[in-house]
This record gives structure tokens, sequence and C-alpha cells, in this order.
């Protein structure tokens, strides 16, 4: 190759001449071109295949042999030296040669890649495509290309063709029958070639200058994958190859080409792409967007577009300035990009509409305000409105809320802010307003009156509650009355709910409005005990209206207040912690009975009435109960409300009580409820029901000695109820030790005789008498006076004080008569016979021991 070259300069005498004939031979390589003739019919498929093949394999041609030309030059240059290669020479070559050699490879790498490259299928959600294929239009041309698209077979020189099929006569003149000779196919080739480089003019041009072309009648078939790649191959060309004369003409059109090529790239994200593929599609349709906004005189070139530049028509005054072209530009690709759901991108341009609106509507205030209809301030809420709904689109929450308070427009941004509320109560994420993370500066009460009105409006079941939010929103602030008073209100909305429902959703709800009662009180408790309270007037309509209005208002405006007969009647309510724990005790007694299907409604009464308790007992639940009475009841009531709860917890312990239920006749339960011996009867073994009722019957005697012993302080004569209650249900029921033991008290108070409080010895003496139990009566006088005459002699002076030693001498008096008149009617002779004795030898000691006593009192005394 080296002695060849060599040869070559030595025959031309000089490097000049040879790069004179190389520049010719490539100058022959161009694309012809050639004014293609109009009026000519539709051509035959046959016909436009041998086209396609012949222009395929002409532009192979071409382009291999232009390459090696291009190796040619690319090989002197390397060794330039050895060859003798001037310095201009090799500035020729690289300036002049091999820029248009790198052009006319292009070209022929188009060409080729049109010939080529088969067909897209048009996406199935295209409309246009479904209806063609519907075949309704007559047009059997038309029909055979729709059915061609896409077919490997059917590459994107057939769409050129069937756009260039009104551009040459010749083309309409092929047959089915027959094929074309080879210098018409030749000459078919290069008119089609010619039309592919200059269009239908073939004015002096180049396929960059024809690329826009070209791209539209690619996007009118959907091919958008041929479109991007033809765009982008010139887009770069254009880059590498900006001092060849040729391309100048190209620096107008640049905008146009950059601005389709953003609308194909946009329109290849809506065709199966995801993740990291689209994007980067989308970011390579920004990048194109603001390349074509930058080009001067880019406003001119656009507007010159037809349809398929872009899905919206771009009509721009002429009278504009750069930046406010700018600004009505961004906002039609911001619009293109959010018609097909790409907020991220459609926020950038929202952004960038409004870097250059300060600049632009100078001039529009100046010159075309009027015509545009809109104020800087109603503009730049619509743009930041636009930002807004993007952001929150892509749940970028703090910059939607970066965003509102950028607003200037002050209704937009208060729509903005009702929509910002909606969104994150829809999606759960409304924490992030209740939490500290947005700075409400001057939006407190905005939000707060947004939420409210949610609130009020909303039904209570739904997720997240918007009294909830409140009250979190408010106590994060620590605005604790106000925090109280939502969800009080909360618990009011919940009680009216309660009485309508059924037992299972009456139950949760009861047990909600439990928390919101909790919740109230624990906030009302970090108020100072002056200001705790809360004012919870409620409407007597608002509780119980059903239908709420879904949307609210744009605008508020101020209503006439209506005259004062025609208000609703409201109920004012001043309520304080003590309030509020009633409330909240009175509830928790209704929960629980509805745990128990137990029905009872809270009437909103402050005491509530003894059903109540009644209620209570029989369920069970008897802490519930003691807590109610506990609350609501002092002095005289609270006893006699104790009394009647213990009675009722008596009752169930006796065994008179529990026999009905229980199969057999004369049954009685064992363990802790004794039975006397005359009706104990003996079985080999109990059912199923017998022993379920023994177990029920011990845990009844377990929950009463539990709650006496923890009541008994506040009204000391339970026991006394209790053993009377039994006593009277049954008489020969025998009391159990525990009970029995509240009366004895204290061993060492023994020395003193049977007194103590009102449950004392004494008393239980006069319940054996008045009952009938004789032997229990005697037993108990025997164990006290034994006990006081085993006091040692060092203490005979202490019990000598009058009042020392006392003793219920009116009812041993009383059991004396009962047991003589028993004896008298001959009832169990022998056991009042035996009784008596042992009463008369007690009596008969104890007196004795008191007149020796006194003896020796008085013998010591004098």
């Amino acid at each position: 190759m080296f002695l060849s070259l060599q040869s070559l300069c030595q025959k031309a005498n000089s490097w000049s001449k040879v790069l004179d004939v190389v520049e010719s031979y490539i100058q022959f390589f161009v694309p012809k071109k050639i004014v293609l003739k109009s009026g000519a019919q539709a051509f035959f498929p046959i016909s436009g295949s041998a086209v396609v093949q012949s222009t395929s394999q002409i532009a192979k041609v071409m382009f291999e042999s232009v390459l090696d030309v291009l190796m040619l030059l690319r090989y002197m240059i390397s060794i330039s030296g050895q060859i003798n290669f001037t310095h201009d020479d090799v500035s020729r070559v690289k300036l002049d040669l091999i820029p248009m050699i790198q052009e006319v490879v292009t070209e022929w790498h188009i060409i080729r890649f049109f010939g080529t490259t088969s067909s897209e299928s048009p996406a199935i959600e295209d409309f246009s495509h479904q209806l063609s294929s519907l075949q309704i239009d007559s047009n059997v041309d038309k029909r055979f290309w729709n059915v061609k698209l896409g077919k490997c077979d059917f590459s994107l020189a057939f769409i050129l063709l069937l756009s260039m099929q009104s551009s040459s006569v010749e083309l309409g003149n092929f047959s089915v029958g027959r094929l074309p000779n080879p210098n018409s196919l030749i000459s078919l080739s290069q008119e089609f070639i010619s039309w592919i480089t200059c269009g239908r003019s073939g004015e002096e041009s180049s396929v960059f200058s024809n690329s826009i072309d070209l791209a539209l009648i690619l996007l009118r078939h959907h091919q958008y994958n041929a479109t991007e790649y033809l765009l982008t191959l010139v887009d770069e060309y254009l880059h590498k190859e900006k001092t060849f004369e040729s391309l100048q003409s190209v620096d107008g059109k640049m905008s146009a080409l950059l601005h389709i090529l953003g609308c194909c790239l946009v329109a290849q994200t809506q065709h199966g792409l995801h993740g990291p593929v689209k994007e980067k599609k989308v970011g390579e349709a920004l990048r194109c967007f603001f390349r074509a906004a930058s080009v001067e005189g880019s406003s001119k070139a656009l507007q010159s577009l037809p349809h398929e530049a872009g899905w919206l028509r771009i009509d721009f005054s002429s009278s504009l300035s750069a930046a406010a072209w700018k600004v009505e530009y961004y906002q039609w690709v911001m619009q293109l990009f959010e018609q097909y759901n790409l907020s991220e991108a459609a926020c950038q341009f929202a952004l960038a509409a409004l870097e250059q609106v300060d600049v632009a509507l100078e001039t529009i205030d100046s010159s075309s305000s009027e015509n545009l209809g809109e104020t800087v301030i109603t503009m730049k809420g619509r743009l930041w409105a636009n930002v807004f709904k993007f952001t929150l689109d892509i749940n970028k929450y703090n910059d939607a809320y970066c965003a509102i308070i950028s607003n200037p427009d002050e209704e937009s941004k208060t729509i903005c802010l009702r929509r910002f509320i909606i969104v994150l109560y829809e999606r759960g994420a409304v924490k992030i307003l209740c939490d500290g993370q947005l700075p409400l500066i001057g939006l407190v009460q905005k939000v707060e009156r947004e939420l409210a009105w949610k609130a009020e409006r909303s039904d209570i079941s739904t997720k997240p509650n918007a009294f909830k939010l409140l009250y979190a929103f408010e106590m994060h602030r620590h605005n604790w009355r106000k925090a109280a008073s939502y969800i009080y209100l909360y618990s009011v909305r919940l009680r009216t709910e309660a009485a309508v429902k059924d037992h299972q959703m009456r139950s949760s709800t009861l047990q909600e409005r439990l928390n919101g009662l909790a919740a109230a009180i624990n906030a009302l408790q970090l108020v100072n005990p002056s200001y705790a309270w809360i004012d919870a007037s409620v409407d007597e309509t608002s509780i119980d209206r059903e239908n709420y209005p879904n949307k609210k208002a744009r605008t508020t405006k101020q209503e006439q207040s209506p005259p004062d007969d025609a208000l609703p009647q409201k109920l004012p309510s001043y309520i304080d912690v003590e309030k509020l724990e009633k409330e909240f005790v009175l509830t928790s007694a209704e929960y629980l009975l509805s745990l128990a299907n137990i029905k009872w409604t809270f009437t909103g009464n402050e005491t509530p009435s003894s059903n109540l308790i009644d209620l209570l007992v029989e369920s069970n639940s008897c802490d519930m109960a003691f807590t109610v009475i506990l609350k609501f009841w002092k002095g005289s009531c609270l006893k006699r409300e104790l009394e009647r709860v213990f009675i009722s917890m008596a009752l169930k312990c006796c065994p008179s009580k529990l026999a009905p239920s229980l199969h057999g006749k004369g049954r009685k339960m064992h363990g802790l409820l004794l039975t006397s011996s005359q009706d104990e009867l003996v079985h080999d073994s109990f059912d199923a029901a017998a022993i379920a009722q023994q177990y029920a019957g011990n845990s009844h005697w377990e929950t009463l000695e539990l709650y006496l012993d923890k009541y008994r302080q506040f009204h000391p004569r339970l026991p006394l109820i209790v053993a009377g209650t039994l006593l009277s249900a049954d008489s020969q029921i025998e009391l159990p030790l525990w009970l029995v033991r509240h009366f004895k008290g204290d061993r060492n108070e023994s020395r003193f005789g049977m007194t103590g409080t009102e449950s004392n010895s004494a008393s239980l003496f006069r319940l054996y008498v008045d009952h009938g139990r004789y032997t229990e009566a005697v037993n108990l006088l025997i164990e006290y006076t034994e006990t006081f005459s085993a006091i040692r002699p060092a203490d005979v002076i202490r019990r000598k004080r009058p009042f020392a030693a006392w003793f219920p001498y009116t009812s041993v008096e009383r059991l004396w008569c009962l047991l003589e008149e028993s004896i008298k009617s001959g009832h169990r002779n022998d056991q009042c016979e035996k009784l008596k004795k042992l009463l008369h030898g007690v009596l008969v000691n104890h007196l004795n021991l008191l007149k020796v006593d006194s003896d020796d009192v008085r013998s010591s005394v004098s």
C-alpha cells in the first residue's frame, strides 16, 4: 500500500492533484438530487419490494465503497510523514474530505437502515390501529399496509414508499404480472434515494435536513424506535461536524429535531418499558426538550411542525419574548408528561417555567397582559399548584408541602392544602401532619379547620380516624384542651353509633369509646386544674345526622346569621375531669354488660339507676358494680347500695337458691358451701350439671369473701348483712369460717367480752338466736365466757372496770325463754334440755366468777 501511494504521487506530481481526484470520486457517492413528478397512482407490492430491495443493495455497496475511501484517507494521514504529505494536504483531508465522507457514509447508513430494518407493529392500546383493523375504509392499499405493518419482510422503506406513492409517475406504471426491467428499477431506486435525502423538491440538501420529514412519517405510523434511532444519529452527527458548510442549513431545524425526538421518547415509555429503562428514556426526553427550548429561533421552527410533532398543538405568539416563549413551551411539555403520568418529569418543567415566569411576565404585563388574561400571582399560583400535584403523585410529601407554602395565590393555596390533607388521609400518611415533620407556620389554623371539617363529615369507622388525627395534632402542639375536646366529640359520635349497632359491633364501639374518654381525661389532666374543662356544646341536629356532603365548597363565603329563633337548640355542657371520669365508669359498665349480651344504654344522666347495679351483679361484674357505687354515691346512700349488692351476692351462695337447677331432689353443694346435718344426703355420684353447679357455688363463696374483705371498711355492718341474708334464706346453712371470723375479730378483744364493731360477736349471737340456731348460740357464749375466765390474775383490776366486760344478757335471757318454749312444745326435747343445762352452767360459772372477783377487789381496797 505504501509503495502504491508513492507511485500514485509520482504520477500526479503532487498530493493536491491526488486529493482533487479523491474529492471528485467522493462526489460520485453523494446521492443524486432528482425532482420527482406528481400525479402518480398507487404502486403494487411486487414492484415496491423490488425497489426496496434494489435500494438496499445500492446503499450497501455505496456505504462500503465510501467507507473504504475513509479508511484510505485516515491511513494516509497516519503515514503523512513517510509519503511527504504537506501540512496543507493534511489539513485539507481532515477539514474537508473526511467530514464530507462522514456525511456521505451517514446518509448511506440511514438509507440502508430504512431498507433492512423491519417495521414495528402498532401497540395494542393504539386506538387508531384498532379502528383501521376493522377495515371500514374501502381503500385496498391502506388495508394492505395495515396488514403488512410489523411483518419481518416489511421494512421501514415500505412505509416511506407509502408516503412517496404520489411523487413519481413511473412508480404507478408497474403491474402485478411482471417485474420491472433493470434500468427502470435502478432509476426508481435513485428516485427513492433522492426522495429520502432531499425530499420531493430535490433541492440541494442532505438527509439531515430531510430527517424531520422522515421522522414525522415514521411517527405517523407509530415507528418510535426507528424515529429515535434516526434522530439520535442525526443529533450525534451534528455535534461532531459543525464546521462542514452543507450542515449550516440544519442548525435552524435543530430545535424541531430535538422536540420530535423528545416526543418520540415520551411515547416509547408507554410501550412496555419499566424500571431503569423507562427512567433512562424519560431522562433523555427531558434533555431533548430543554435543548430544544434553548436553541435560538426555536419558537418559529416549532410553530411550523404538524400534528405528528406532538399531541397538543403549539400556538405561540410571535410577539412573546424569549423568556415568555419558554414559559409557554415548558407548560406545554409539562402537560405532555402529565398526559402520560410521568409526574416527576412534569414537575421539572413546571419548576423550569417558574424560573422564567418573572422575566417573562415583565414583558407580558407591559405589552400583552390583556391577551393572556391572568396576572403574575395567578400564573405562579397555577404553576405551583402543578408542582404540588406532581410531587404529591410521586409521594414526595415534603416537596408537596413546600409547593403549598410557596404558592402566592391564597385561593389556590387553600385548595392545595385541602387536597394535601385528603390525599394524606387516604394514603394513611397523615402522620407527618401530627408529628412535627412539617413546619406549619401560619397554616396551623387552616390545617386544623380542614381536619375538623373532614372529621365532621366522615364515617367514624374509616381509618385513619379524623378525630384521632386531630387529637394527635393538638397534643403535639400542647393544646391539651383542644385535644380533649376533639376526642370527646369522637366519643359522643361513638355513643350515637353504639345505640344502633348489633351486639358484636356494639362491644367494639364501646371499647373504642372508652379509649376516647380515657384520652380526653389524660389530656385534661395536663391542664392547670383551674382550667381543666372543655366546652362540649353538642348540636342536637348534627349528632343524629347520617348523610354528610362529601365535598367542600371551593371557597367559603360569609353567610348571614339567621335569627335566634331559627338557630337549632344546643346543649351547653361544660365538662371537667370528674364528669369525664364518671362517664368513663358508666361506659365501662355498659361495655361489660354488652360482653354479657345484656343491653343497657347510657342516657347521659349524671347518677345511674339502681337497675344498673343489679345488672352488673347479675352478670358477675362485681368489680364494676362497686366502682359505680363508690363513684356516684356517698354517705348513707353508699351504704344502702353496698347492702343491696352484698345481699344479691349472698343469695347466689345460698343452697336453696342453687338447688332448683340441679337434677334430683335434695342435692346440696359441698366444699366451702356447708349444709346442716339433717339435710345432708349421700349420693354415689353427681351428674355433670351438679358438678358444674358445685364449681359455680364455690366461685360465689370465694367472690363474696373477696369483696367483703375489701369493702368492709366502707360499711362495718356488711358482715352482719351477709350473715343475716344467708340465715334468712336458709336457717340451717353453716356459715363459713371466714365469715364467722369477721364477727369474732381479734382474739385479744375477747377480754372485754362480746363487744367490738357493729358486726361483733353479740350481733352473731343474736342472729343465731333469731334464726333458731340455738346450738351455735350456746357454743358461742361458752367460748367467750371461757375466754373471759381464763384471763390471768394480773389483769383482774382491769377487767373489773364497769365497761370492760360486756355480754348480751338480754339475748341470753331470750335464748333461755326460747329453749323453754321448745321443751314445752315437745320440739327436740332432748337437744333443748341439753342446751338449757349447758346454758345454765355457763351462767352460774360466769356469775360466780364475777362475785369472786368483786370480793377480791373489795378486800384489796379495805
